[in-house]
């Protein structure tokens, strides 16, 4: 990870997909870190548990919990993911679930790269919430 943070005029001009894809290894790791750390399990199933929060069901419903709380920046980000021609399909969803999935991946991918860690974390902690343990 690097602490040169982007200003939020060059973070805004990104592409809506490579704050997407940004946000994706962001979150992924964020929620790893934190199985890994509170419920000590093995691979295998730290593995189902983070897909449990990962996979673009679990990313809608954090967003549409978060969506009345976004920021003016935040909501044109969201909108330009949402809007973006997305090349690929998310198995198991509806292409709905999957674009607002893209919409929080770039709002977290946004917040990382501006080094807003306080919202960022917020949002991420979000995310947790969705967290299935079997």
């Amino acid at each position: 990870m690097t602490d040169n943070k982007l200003s939020e005029e060059k973070a805004k001009q990104m592409q809506a997909l490579v704050l997407a894809m940004i946000g994706d290894g962001v979150q992924t790791l964020f929620v790893r870190e934190y199985v890994a750390k509170t419920l000590g399990v093995k691979v295998n199933k730290m593995n189902r548990i983070v897909t449990s929060v990962i996979k673009a069901g679990a990313q809608f419903k954090t967003f549409k919990k978060l969506e009345e709380f976004l920021t003016e920046d935040e909501n044109d980000i969201a909108h330009r993911a949402r809007n973006t021609h997305i090349h690929t399909k998310a198995k198991n969803f509806s292409y709905t679930e999957y674009i607002y999935a893209t919409a929080l991946e770039a709002i977290i991918g946004y917040n990382y790269l501006i080094g807003n860690i306080e919202r960022l974390n917020y949002i991420l902690n979000k995310s947790l919430e969705e967290i299935v343990v079997e």
